[in-house]
């Protein structure tokens, strides 16, 4: 027997009136190389026949539990899944309601994580293949684009997936020890994954991919696919009220003020109050908007980070 034998991985999944296409995904995650797993899905208020669902694969699958809230929208939905999570579990990965996991998903994450220093908080994320609503790939003409991960990366983009996301049992901690306080500040629960992996642990992102990511008309957040789309989303976006990068990097620091005061992490403290700095003050504008430390993957987009900070939009 290898090791993955006595490995426990819990798997978190949020769900909302998701009938149509939970059943492709519980049999994905059923169908995982892995063989101490478990399943934990909390059911944000559904009205359709998700639940009914769920509870057919419970019976027959008693690693599957679930239970049911009131609807409070899938970020909000996450962190209680946070808060439930199994401390003792070696691995927690995320999932959504509708994609279609490849059999080695878990096991791939699991292959980069084992023997990396574990005392330290660890994510794993991934690439992914987008479909239409039938799993079929996608024309994609925005291609993926990771060069590194780093903090300065995360206070200005996010570049996890929550749905490929893994962490690794310190992760947990740190994450259930300071849930936020003010969780509607949090842009979205991957985001702030990447966040605090990248402060006080390490990424790793893998450009092979290990999901179908369904692509649908009722996707809470989808993937921009061409070029067309993805400029509409850029000027939408340059005449709306801005400012959810400022509030979610505020709470951050309001969350882990205490830590990152540490000696060790004063550099992420001085990156990330020096951008803080930058919604009112135009002379730290320019001095962040020149610091390459901050950026965005792509070139393109990391012109465009720093235009949107100059002009005060980000």
């Amino acid at each position: 027997m290898d090791s993955f034998t006595y490995m426990k991985i819990q798997i978190l999944m949020s769900t909302y009136n998701g009938s149509r296409y939970i059943r492709t995904q519980l049999e994905s995650i059923v169908a995982q190389n892995i063989e101490n797993k478990e399943l934990l899905i909390r059911d944000d208020g559904s009205t359709d026949d998700t639940v009914s669902i769920i509870e057919e694969y419970q019976r027959r699958y008693p690693w599957i539990r679930y239970y049911k809230e009131k609807n409070i929208g899938v970020q909000k939905s996450f962190f209680d899944l946070l808060k439930q999570a199994d401390t003792s579990a070696d691995y927690i990965a995320f999932a959504d309601q509708d994609d279609e996991w490849l059999p080695d998903k878990l096991k791939r994450a699991i292959e980069i994580l084992e023997g990396r220093e574990q005392q330290i908080p660890l994510l794993y994320c991934s690439n992914k293949i987008i479909t239409d609503e039938n799993l079929q790939p996608m024309h994609i003409t925005v291609t993926s684009q990771v060069k590194k991960t780093s903090f300065g990366n995360a206070l200005v983009q996010n570049i996890c997936t929550g749905c490929t996301a893994v962490i690794n049992r310190s992760m947990v901690q740190i994450l259930q020890e300071n849930i936020p306080q003010n969780i509607d500040k949090v842009i979205m629960h991957d985001w702030w994954l990447y966040l605090t992996a990248a402060c006080f642990g390490k990424v790793y992102y893998d450009q092979n991919p290990y999901i179908r990511y369904r692509q649908h008309g009722s996707n809470t957040l989808g993937a921009m696919v061409s070029q067309r789309k993805l400029l509409g989303y850029r000027m939408k976006q340059l005449f709306q009220p801005r400012g959810e990068i400022y509030r979610q990097n505020e709470e951050f620091l309001v969350t882990y003020k205490w830590k990152l005061k540490e000696r060790r992490y004063l550099e992420e403290y001085y990156l990330l109050t020096q951008i803080l700095r930058t919604e009112k003050r135009i002379y730290d504008r320019i001095k962040v908007a020149f610091n390459k430390k901050y950026f965005r993957q792509k070139c393109e987009d990391d012109i465009i980070f720093r235009g949107i900070l100059i002009i005060g939009k980000l």
